[in-house]
Formats: structure tokens, C-alpha cells, sequence
């Protein structure tokens, strides 16, 4: 019961915070990926949560590792976004863990700010000799040609209409570029 209870809060919470957030679109979801989700993949995602709580903190994050940006920049595309990854190289193999992922996933705040909203596993193509998907949860990993690797994502701290384990996330955003400086503004 209190599993059920903290990911009903959880995700009330999260709802709340995406309303809260401008520029944050709340959409009604095509699919509610609670109710999508296997047991395993529920009492996983709770797993991971307790496991990457401390990271909200982004300090914390850095000194436990998480200090390259992989791929550098905010990640984002007309299905959502991504939003700043950051790698613990150390973690980079062969192998699958749930409770230690490889990345840690950020969304850059107006205020400068980084919340956390989820976690990315990834298995370089060199390193996996399987002719089949690395899979976590049950759940097949998806090539990403341009990085060399293969990926999943777990939106354990945002809630994501496109599903759990989807590749964008609508309702995370990264913030606009600025404007070029203008060629006189520079040489002040």
C-alpha cells in the first residue's frame, strides 16, 4: 500500500510542479503509463526514485560522479525534450544496473536552477556482443545512432504522457537560446 500511495503523491506532485512552471505544457496523456506499467516495472521505477533521490541535489550529483555533460547542451526536439544529461563515466560498460544509471537527467529553470526529472541507461555498441537489445524492466533499449550507444530512459521524477520509458518528454522543456549580441553590443 505504500508504494501505491507515494507514486499516487508522486505524481500529483509532479502535475503540480508542471502546472506551476511557465512554458511547462500539462497535456492530457495519450496513454497513463502508471497504468501501463507491470508491477515489476512500478516496484522498479520506486527502486530507482529511492535510489537517485539525493541527486535532486545537483552538488550531491557532482560529487557522486555525474560531472560531463553527455551530449553536451539541452536535449530537445518537436516531441519534447530531454533536457541536460549529465554522464558518470565510471558507469560506462557493458553492464545494466538499475539502481546506479549512467546519466542523470536535468531541466534547466529560469532561475538557473537544475531540477532532476529522470535517468538514461546506456550500453556502448562496443561493448554489447548480443545481437539482440541490452533490456531493463523487461523494457528493449533503443539504438541512438549519433552517440554510438544504446539507451533507455526512465522519467522517474517527471511525469511523461509518451510513457516511462519514452525518448522525449513533452512536458520537459529547455530554455529558449538567446538572442545573438549584436556585432556593435560586442565591442563594448
Amino acid at each position: 500500500m505504500r508504494i501505491d500511495r507515494r507514486s499516487t503523491l508522486c505524481a500529483m506532485m509532479l502535475a503540480a510542479t508542471a502546472a506551476c512552471h511557465p512554458g511547462t505544457t500539462v497535456r492530457t496523456p495519450v496513454r497513463t503509463s502508471e497504468a501501463d506499467l507491470t508491477h515489476a516495472q512500478r516496484l522498479g521505477a520506486d527502486r530507482v526514485r529511492n535510489a537517485t533521490d539525493a541527486f535532486h541535489d545537483h552538488r550531491v550529483a557532482l560529487a557522486a560522479g555525474y560531472t560531463t555533460q553527455y551530449p553536451a547542451g539541452c536535449a530537445a526536439s518537436s516531441d519534447g525534450a530531454q533536457g541536460i544529461h549529465y554522464l558518470n563515466k565510471k558507469l560506462v560498460d557493458a553492464n545494466v544496473d538499475l539502481l546506479h544509471p549512467e546519466l542523470l537527467m536535468y531541466e534547466p529553470q529560469t532561475d538557473g536552477d537544475l531540477q532532476l526529472v529522470g535517468v538514461d541507461y546506456i550500453v556502448p555498441f562496443a561493448e554489447w556482443k548480443s545481437e539482440t537489445p541490452p533490456r531493463l524492466l523487461g523494457v528493449p533499449f533503443m539504438r541512438n545512432e549519433p552517440l554510438g550507444v544504446w539507451a533507455l530512459h526512465i522519467w522517474a521524477w517527471r511525469y511523461n504522457s509518451s510513457g516511462t520509458f519514452a525518448m522525449w518528454n513533452p512536458g520537459v522543456t529547455c530554455p529558449p537560446a538567446p538572442p545573438p549580441i549584436a556585432a556593435h553590443e560586442q565591442s563594448h
